[in-house]
């Protein structure tokens, strides 16, 4: 018969086995993501974000802990810096690989020129994006559809997925199968799912239905902050999502049991980078200025040292409209607001670079020669067709019921016409097609003649550059000068 200390040391043993196995059925990860960075490899107009700040967070919270994965979930390239574009969004890879992301997918503008662009977005990256939903012209995967990561005792299987693409792709229901397929193969091997999905919160929602078997969605694609992750009723998975342009980055952390691998604790963030209050790798952004200066040392050319107007897009598209028309020695501008324009122009230091990541889209200029009856049917089509509208320089305008416009030019005479690119192929030539495709008669204005326009010798980006600089020269309000524009604009 045991003593009664024998008895008290058995227990106490037992009970410190008990404990020391609850102590090891746990894991913990923190799960750091980012998302539709679109190209904004450099600090950003309105001093928020950017890689060089996001390396410098990762950096600090790698110094603290070693359960650290980083994630990206797609539309890294497009809409973003000069030095970006130049580099074809190579750099933006190149930088992403220095930080030491562990797994990224693909998103729909990084494939959107086709898949050996990506696959060389891949090489800059130092690893294969992950995606189960594009396929090859010959049917095989055009990437890899998952991938096993491991942090100290846990491991996490990641999932690829993207929005349901123009070609050569899945369409939502298929893409919902293929990640629950996936996520099927993975679980005996893992102990945390995790969806890394181009897709909006909605659609993965839907998603999550389809495969229960997933944790945690990483969701992109429409730029949602969401401040907590949303829970899926039924499965209980947690989507988020971080905005975009790398202003901030999510932060989840999670404990993991692994014998019944799934989440018993868990702690979301959503991580602002404000330049005045954060960290930077200095190294990192010396790396950007001088690959910068190197292929497009124009975009530090400084323009406004202390600007103190916020430019909405209506506004930036007025400016935009009297910059075309002067630099290309035209009667009259347009310059859109809602194609032709992607982000306001925020107060604070104004560079050559802003401007580009407001209206860089619009590319080169381009002139052509109409008469006044054309542009006013183009202003009449665009609004009875498209519900959309365009801001001009030049004439006066205005709207008469059914959407049909009036303007003070002399219909049959002709006038030289200054355009970006993007504003003639997208709008005046879409306006032609579009009436072409309403049977409209073959005396409308749009229809009775062919049109074609030259490139000239500038761009959308540096014609509106100049003209702020020669504002700025003069001081005047780069706010105050569109509204008197917009106002010169309008007809009686």
């Amino acid at each position: 018969m045991l003593s009664r200390f024998s008895r008290f040391g058995a227990v106490f043993v037992c009970i410190c086995a008990l404990i020391a196995r609850a102590v090891a059925a746990t894991a913990t990860v923190v799960v750091l993501h980012t998302n539709d960075l679109h190209d904004h490899v450099r600090s950003g107009q309105d001093q928020q974000g950017g890689l060089p700040w996001i390396s410098a967070y990762v950096k600090q919270l790698r110094a603290e802990r070693s359960d650290v994965i980083l994630l990206d979930a797609g539309d890294v390239s497009e809409k973003g810096d000069m030095v970006s574009a130049r580099t074809d969004s190579v750099i933006m890879y190149e930088a992403m690989r220095r930080i030491g992301y562990d797994a990224v997918t693909i998103g729909n503008h990084d494939c959107d020129v086709g898949f050996d662009r990506a696959r060389k977005y891949q090489e800059a990256l130092g690893q294969a994006f992950l995606n189960c939903s594009l396929f090859n012209p010959d049917g095989t995967a055009a990437f890899a559809p998952t991938r096993i990561l491991t942090v100290g005792q846990l491991k996490i299987g990641i999932i690829g997925a993207m929005t349901p693409w123009k070609r050569d792709s899945l369409n939502e229901a298929e893409i919902g199968a293929a990640i629950h397929r996936h996520a099927l193969e993975l679980r005996p091997k893992v102990q945390l799912l995790i969806a890394l999905c181009h897709e909006g919160s909605k659609v993965c929602t839907k998603w999550s239905r389809q495969a229960p078997e997933v944790d945690v969605f990483v969701s992109a694609h429409t730029h949602e902050l969401l401040e907590h992750p949303v829970i899926v009723p039924g499965t209980g998975a947690r989507i988020v999502q971080a905005g975009r342009y790398g202003q901030h980055v999510g932060r989840l952390d999670l404990t993991v049991d692994l014998e019944q691998r799934k989440i018993v604790a868990a702690r979301d963030e959503i991580v602002p980078l404000p330049h005045a209050t954060s960290p930077v790798d200095a190294a990192m952004l010396a790396w950007v200025r001088a690959r910068e200066q190197k292929v497009c040392p124009e975009a530090a050319r400084m323009l406004v040292e202390h600007n103190a107007d916020h430019l909405a897009a209506a506004k930036v598209a007025a400016l935009g409209a009297e910059a075309v028309r002067r630099a290309a020695k035209a009667d009259l501008g347009f310059c859109g607001a809602e194609r032709g324009v992607r982000s306001p122009i925020y107060p604070g230091p104004l560079d050559v670079n802003a401007v580009f990541c407001s209206v860089g889209m619009g590319g080169e200029l381009m002139a052509a020669e109409l008469t006044g009856a054309e542009i006013t049917a183009y202003l009449t089509s665009l609004q009875q067709r498209d519900q959309e509208q365009t801001n001009w320089a030049g004439f006066k305008a205005k709207r008469g019921k059914g959407g049909a416009w009036t303007t003070n030019l002399e219909p049959a005479k002709k006038y030289r016409v200054a355009f970006s690119k993007l504003e003639w192929n997208t709008r005046f030539l879409r306006a032609v097609d579009r009436e072409r495709a309403a049977d409209s008669p073959a005396t409308h204005p749009l229809l009775a003649r062919k049109f074609k326009a030259k490139a000239g010798k500038t761009d959308l980006t540096l014609a509106l550059s100049d003209y702020i600089a020669g504002l700025n020269s003069a001081h005047t309000s780069l706010a105050r000068r569109a509204e008197e524009l917009v106002a010169a604009g309008k007809l009686d």
